[in-house]
């Protein structure tokens, strides 16, 4: 019986039922209130992510990033509340060929004042292919596969990318990628360095300003990330999240006093 309870609860969550009452948890185990719970708080948060309020009156500023980016964008939010409407696409932007694929889209027709991007983890990670089209990717352990991204396609991926941006007459902002730890599946830690330095000779050529959360946390990377994996505890997403909000806010200023693009 208990196998049909929770699909059908999780059912009740995603259309929209969070005020769950105890009538509709009597009888349960406390494991299966948990799962059911935990549940709808991921679908809660998964909401207050992608659906941002904005408010017209302010600059709209676009966060295009992987689910480093997601774990930190409500923080960003709230730091930058009254200030900018801090919107993110309804999606893991992933690998450069994911956003050059997508990109269009998700910058749709809204005036951009800020736009803060990243690509690198996924580019670099090791896949059954290598250059296979966003969503018919699968990662594989290192010695099993090449990277998803060439660290030539992914500089000219890149300059593709900026290329595009520049378009949009928004300030521009490349975060730099965060570590690897010793043992992630699929990634090797000593590639970040070298896809980041062909990312920030991009951005130096290009003229765009950078935010390097890489150094932000590379030193007290052990204390916030989660073991062999790259991303990160809450504490780490809220060291992201304040240099991501002052850089953001930076740009914003330079834009009132008309500084460069």
């Amino acid at each position: 019986m208990k196998k049909y309870i929770i699909p059908g609860l999780m059912a009740i969550v995603a259309c929209g039922g969070f005020a769950l009452s105890s009538v509709a948890f009597s009888g349960l185990a406390s494991s299966t209130v948990e799962a059911v719970i935990a549940i709808r708080d991921h679908i809660k948060r998964s909401v207050a992510i992608f659906e941002a309020p904005v408010n017209p009156s302010l600059p709209n500023v676009l966060i295009i990033g992987d689910s480093i980016s997601i774990s930190y964008i409500l923080p960003v939010r709230k730091r930058l509340e009254g200030i900018a409407n801090v919107i993110r696409p309804v999606a893991n932007c992933e690998s450069t060929l994911s956003i050059l694929e997508n990109l269009d889209r998700w910058l749709g027709q809204t005036k951009w004042a800020v736009i803060h991007f990243n690509a690198g983890l996924h580019d670099l990670a090791h896949v059954q292919t290598e250059g296979i089209a966003p969503g018919k990717q699968t990662m594989v352990p290192v010695e099993n596969g090449p990277r998803w991204v060439s660290i030539d396609t992914y500089r000219s991926n890149l300059e593709k990318i900026v290329e595009r941006l520049k378009k949009t007459g928004a300030r521009l902002v490349f975060a730099t990628t965060t570590p690897v730890p010793a043992g992630a599946k699929s990634r090797v830690p000593e590639d970040v360095a070298r896809y980041n330095e062909i990312a920030l000779a991009v951005m130096r050529e290009q003229g765009v300003q950078i935010d390097d959360l890489y150094s932000a946390v590379v030193e007290s990377a052990y204390q916030y990330q989660k073991p062999q994996d790259v991303h990160f505890y809450p504490e780490g997403s809220e060291i992201l999240a304040n240099r991501v909000a002052s850089s953001i806010k930076a740009r914003l200023i330079d834009g009132e006093h008309g500084g460069r693009r």
